[in-house]
């Protein structure tokens, strides 16, 4: 099909694979191309909650804002990717990131999306695992969790407990990978560039490349971009593993796809 035939009978085609009203959700679709079947082709289905779109454009709108192009995570960080590293056609790369109530996997094979997911843990296991364990306050715990130590409570309890709460989210990931294994024919995974907030916490970078074997580093989202002298290089570099799917978002223009 062309793209507008396509467009006409996406929701039709769009519905089975949906676990809400179509009516409900916006809809995107972009053709990647032809697929190994004759007469078919691979096709990539956005679909996004109509209320949940509202609640982020009226959120825009209210700081004075007019927003242009809704995007998803995983392919934020996917145009980010693309920006800032060389794309090797024949290594499969894991971008990672770990928000506060999320983790966004996009797993690129020569730069392209071939498999993406969305798990509902996040960084604050790691808050609340401190708020369980020193019985302090939400506010505390994420005090904590960035110092590293407050009055009465030492560094090696901290460490324990952070890294009982990272073990979690590593197991999330990796049944993630697991997952991506089982549908791709047991493909490695090369590499895997982590980040938000989560990512930060002491040790996790080294816990996680122990755990699943592969090598893990910090993702660097302003690595190619020009960044003017009269920026706070100090400050940049402590927020430059938060914003990596802002900057993929940022490198968006409307109209585009």
């Amino acid at each position: 099909m062309s793209e507008d035939e396509l467009g006409e009978s996406i929701k039709f085609e769009a519905e089975q694979y949906i676990p809400f009203d179509i009516e409900d959700v916006n809809l995107d679709f972009q053709i990647l191309g032809l697929a190994d079947k004759a007469n078919m082709m691979d096709v990539v289905i956005v679909a996004a909650k109509k209320d949940k779109i509202n609640e982020y454009v009226t959120v825009a709108k209210e700081a004075g804002l007019s927003p242009v192009i809704v995007d998803v995570d995983a392919f934020a960080l996917e145009n980010m990717y693309e920006l800032n590293y060389e794309v090797k056609q024949d290594e499969n790369v894991a971008i990672v990131n770990i928000g506060a109530s999320m983790i966004n996997i996009n797993i690129l094979k020569g730069g392209g999306s071939v498999f993406t997911r969305d798990s509902a843990v996040g960084g604050n296991l790691h808050t609340e695992a401190l708020q369980k364990e020193f019985t302090i306050s939400y506010a505390s715990a994420e005090k904590l969790k960035q110092e590293g130590s407050m009055e009465g409570i030492s560094k090696e309890d901290v460490a324990a407990a952070l890294t009982s709460a990272s073990e979690d989210i590593i197991a999330e990931i990796s049944r993630s990978f697991d997952y991506f294994r089982d549908t791709t024919n047991y493909e490695n995974i090369n590499e895997i560039l982590l980040c938000g907030g989560g990512a930060l916490t002491e040790g996790f970078v080294s816990m996680l490349a122990e755990k699943s074997g592969i090598n893990v580093r910090m993702v660097e989202p302003l690595k190619n971009i020009h960044v003017p002298d009269s920026f706070d290089r100090e400050y940049l570099s402590k927020v430059e593993p938060v914003i990596s799917v802002a900057v993929g978002l940022a490198l968006r223009s409307l109209g585009d796809k």
